[in-house]
């Protein structure tokens, strides 16, 4: 296997973790490249498939790289919505002003009807775009982020009804 085989899903990840910014997504695909290499030189079958693995390191390497150039995700409202409507909240981008308005009183609530905790998991979830991510940057295990997920995810979906 060689690092062109693996193209598509570096530009999937890119794509996903710089919310399709042109500029951001060939940097990520770049560092991606590196962590191929890199992964392909260090991977024992006897731990798992190839594709999994590669992913893995290049999505980490890729997530490594916004925080060491304290890049984020970006905090524009549309961003925000459609992290949450693609994790299930179902909220869609706002087409207006008015709809930006609502949304962000929805997001208020939502975030001031969250324990702190969940508060936090949530913005660590949108800032590292995955649970594995939150979950090593508040130094917790998986699980209790996906509990915390799913709370917060009834919450939405409660005040939507």
């Amino acid at each position: 296997m060689d690092v062109p085989s693996f193209m598509p899903i570096l530009k999937w990840e890119a794509r996903k973790l710089s919310y399709d910014n042109s500029f951001t997504a060939e940097d990520l695909v770049q560092e991606g490249v590196i962590a191929v290499m890199r992964a392909l030189e260090s991977y024992d079958p006897e731990r798992g498939g190839v594709r999994g693995y590669i992913r893995i390191c290049a999505r980490n390497r890729m997530i490594s790289y916004l925080r060491r150039n304290g890049r984020e995700y970006p905090a524009g409202d549309e961003s925000i919505f459609e992290r949450l409507r693609s994790d299930g909240f179902e909220y869609c981008c706002p087409d207006g002003p008015d709809e930006i308005i609502e949304r962000r009183e929805a997001v208020f609530a939502l975030f001031s009807s969250l324990s702190s905790f969940e508060r936090d998991v949530l913005r660590a979830y949108l800032r590292c775009g995955g649970v594995s991510g939150a979950a090593l940057t508040l130094g917790c295990g998986r699980k209790k982020v996906d509990n915390a997920l799913q709370r917060i995810r009834v919450k939405a979906r409660d005040m939507k009804d």
